[in-house]
């Protein structure tokens, strides 16, 4: 079984650390540099990024797991790294921890397989350090104009993608997006994700939605179960986000796979407001046979 934590908390720094300490049996840093992944998918909004908060309580975990040295990487798709880093408060964690900041626009690229418009295979770059790093995805909850939510695994996989042309070539309609991050997740995933929903975003997200007082945190080694409770907390259906049913089907996973500790989903579940454009998003299913078209790419 597959463990992912659920912590109701209206305190951001209390639910990470909680989430956390409640799969810590299952947290193994291996010998390899630790990316700390936060969501900066724009600089000037809070609301649709990661909160230091939850980054710190992260590091401050890290940090007692034995972790002495971090990169904290961002790649965002609206302004810059620095202005970001500035804007959300995150240089005050060089107080505390030996952090390097990368830009993953700028970084050294390795391929990765995707599709584009046409279904046809086309290759991405994203950052090399990544596929060097143990990676640990810290996003908010949020909704999405591509593929209803985005949560810890689309935080790594798009958020890694190495210059802001790689982003427009992987948004590339509802069908070819959902099969990209299928098949990227065959290469990449976190390898520990923390989903901040005390304060997440509805409506248009990933950067115009409003705001959703969710007071919950979600923690687990496992990046794609981490993401299948993070989406029906949310109250959406697996069945709804096509690259997370694809993921799942891939690892021959099912619901029955994973198990929740802390809160239940139910106990926690709230309704956030779907996108204005989610019925184009919900057009992601292909007639016939999926797996074949994920095998081409």
């Amino acid at each position: 079984m597959i463990k992912v934590s659920i912590v109701s908390s209206a305190n951001r720094a209390e639910g990470v650390a909680e989430s956390l300490r409640l799969i810590d049996d299952e947290v193994v840093i291996p010998d390899r540099p630790v990316m700390v992944k936060p969501n900066f998918v724009t600089t000037s909004n809070q609301l649709a990024a990661t909160h230091v908060d939850s980054t710190r309580a992260t590091l401050e975990y890290l940090s007692g797991k034995g972790v002495r040295e971090f990169i904290v990487a961002v790649g965002p798709a609206v302004g810059t790294p620095k202005s970001g880093f500035r804007n959300y408060g995150y240089l005050a964690l060089t107080s505390d921890f030996d952090i390097e900041f990368l830009d993953l626009n700028t970084d050294d690229r390795v391929p990765v397989p995707a599709f584009d418009d046409q279904l046809n295979p086309q290759t991405l770059f994203m950052s090399k350090r990544l596929s060097e790093s143990y990676v640990v995805s810290v996003c908010p909850m949020k909704t999405h104009n591509n593929v209803v939510v985005t949560l810890g695994l689309k935080n790594v996989l798009v958020g890694t993608l190495s210059g802001r042309e790689q982003k427009v070539k992987i948004h590339k309609g509802s069908k070819a997006i959902n099969l990209t991050l299928a098949k990227m997740a065959q290469h990449v995933e976190p390898d520990l994700t923390v989903i901040d929903g005390v304060i997440g975003m509805q409506g248009n997200g990933p950067i115009d939605g409003f705001e959703m007082p969710s007071n919950v945190v979600i923690a687990s080694h496992h990046g794609i179960a981490a993401d299948v409770v993070g989406l029906q907390v949310m109250g959406y259906q697996l069945a709804q986000v096509g690259y997370l049913r694809y993921a799942m089907e891939l690892r021959n996973l099912t619901l029955d796979d994973i198990r929740t500790v802390g809160r239940e989903i139910d106990d926690v579940r709230v309704s956030y407001k779907d996108h204005d454009q989610i019925e184009e998003q919900l057009t992601w299913p292909l007639e016939g046979d999926w797996r074949s078209a994920i095998d081409r790419g």
